[in-house]
């Protein structure tokens, strides 16, 4: 990706704790700080690098050529018609070789699942991909746009965000170009 001028704030910090075999859910409140985010965090990883754009903001940056694609990664855009399909070859990459695999965004997960109760498949989906991932010390990320409200995560659509134990939280903000990321 092309030089990101952003400065970030406790990223060596938070990517100390983003260790092999690991899950991380990444909480924002601006799709263009959680953007220059994701972009950080591509160029600080050597392994390869699956990039499921569901929200399809980093791929309308690669296609107008605002970013440019780091040669290591493979970016996949899902629709409910192929997420399926996909699956499988997903699932056998990141089991079989470290990989950076970026699930980008659940938000965008959950809007195009034709299911009137899509929380089961988001889930199992996710905790599947979290168990594969462990058979080659991959590290799965998992970004999220929400809001905190009594010590729990929800989606805007007032839906809860379950959490799993053993996943590192992380919440990104940026204040005056300064991206800070903070454990909670």
């Amino acid at each position: 990706m092309e030089k990101n001028n952003t400065l970030f704030d406790n990223f060596d910090t938070a990517k100390n704790k983003m260790k092999p075999s690991s899950t991380n859910l990444i909480f924002y409140n601006d799709a263009f700080s959680k953007t220059k985010f994701m972009s950080k965090i591509m160029e600080s990883f050597e392994d390869p690098i699956i990039y499921l754009d569901f929200d399809l903001l980093l791929s309308g940056y690669l296609q107008s050529n605002s970013t440019v694609k780091p040669a290591k990664t493979e970016i996949i855009k899902p629709d409910s018609k192929n997420l399926k399909e996909l699956l499988p070859s997903i699932l056998t990459k990141i089991s079989l070789q470290k990989t950076i695999l970026i699930i980008d965004s659940l938000n965008g997960l959950y809007n195009f699942l034709d299911d009137s109760n899509p929380a089961r498949f988001v889930n199992s989906l996710i905790m599947l991909m979290a168990t594969n991932a462990k058979f080659s010390e991959s590290i799965l990320f998992v970004n999220c746009f929400g809001h905190k409200k009594d010590e729990s995560w929800f989606l805007p659509t007032g839906r809860l965000i379950l959490e799993f134990e053993n996943i590192n939280r992380f919440e990104i903000n940026e204040n005056n170009a300064k991206l800070g990321i903070k454990e909670i």
